[in-house]
């Protein structure tokens, strides 16, 4: 494959006045793969992250670089966003292959509040678009979205059933082979009620699996980069089963 990387393309999504970024495909059909995992990571930065923000990041690079040295590097797009009252995306889908870590060095902006809800149904729906045009171009496709909190939703316009309607628009429109999706609570041991509230957003929407770090400290963090990699990569290895991958443990 090409080191270089295509250039970003801005889409909109109907009905949402956010849309989301992603390499061109006219791109993509000369120099790259004829499959694609296609993973979303959003990442919390509301005030209550501030506590742990730099072990946040060193998450974010930890589970990116070990991505990259998994066999599936070259059939791998990332799309990493991070929300607090408003969603911000920090590159849209790109090739794995081109990403510097060096860039997500202080790449958390600590404000708001937390639209947890809004930030989901956006990179579903940006999941399931992108993957639409991908297979419209004869790309095998399958997907992770992994949504990374430390809190309840305080600030959504979207509730947690829009959520789940976007999760079933993916199987409706058949836009991605399979989907996991992974809720993940983070240093939510001081916070009281966020584990159950977290655990009923789970069922409530339809994610696939939801995981709980009581704590956010280096050690537990570096735990979170290994799980996400590893369901990461485990996902893509199912690309071409029909299915999606078996929930790992962290």
């Amino acid at each position: 494959m090409a080191n270089e990387s295509a250039s970003l393309i801005q889409h909109s999504i109907s009905g949402s006045s956010f849309g989301y970024s992603a390499a061109d495909i006219d791109y993509l059909a000369e120099n790259g793969s004829t499959e694609y995992t296609l993973v979303t990571l959003l990442v919390d930065e509301s005030p209550s992250v501030g506590d742990f923000k730099t072990e946040m990041e060193d998450c974010i690079k930890k589970a990116i670089e070990a991505c990259k040295m998994s066999p599936r590097v070259d059939y791998l797009m990332v799309r990493l966003v991070a929300f607090s009252r408003s969603l911000r995306e920090i590159h849209g889908f790109k090739e794995l292959s081109s990403i510097d870590i060096s860039d997500y060095t202080d790449c958390l902006r600590i404000s708001g509040s937390t639209a947890l809800f809004d930030a989901s149904v956006n990179c579903i729906e940006a999941t399931c678009a992108y993957g639409k045009d991908l297979v419209a171009n004869d790309f095998d496709v399958n997907a992770i979205v992994i949504l990374v909190t430390d809190g309840m939703d305080n600030a959504s316009s979207n509730a947690s059933s829009d959520v789940s309607n976007s999760l079933k628009k993916v199987k409706k429109e058949e836009s991605l082979e399979s989907l996991l999706s992974i809720l993940v609570g983070v240093g939510v041991r001081d916070y009281h009620g966020v584990s159950d509230y977290l655990d009923n957003f789970k069922q409530d929407a339809g994610i696939t699996q939801y995981i709980e770090l009581k704590d956010a400290d280096e050690k537990t963090l570096a735990k979170l980069a290994d799980f996400i990699s590893r369901s990461v990569s485990s996902q893509s290895q199912n690309l071409g089963t029909g299915n999606c991958s078996v929930p790992l443990n962290i």
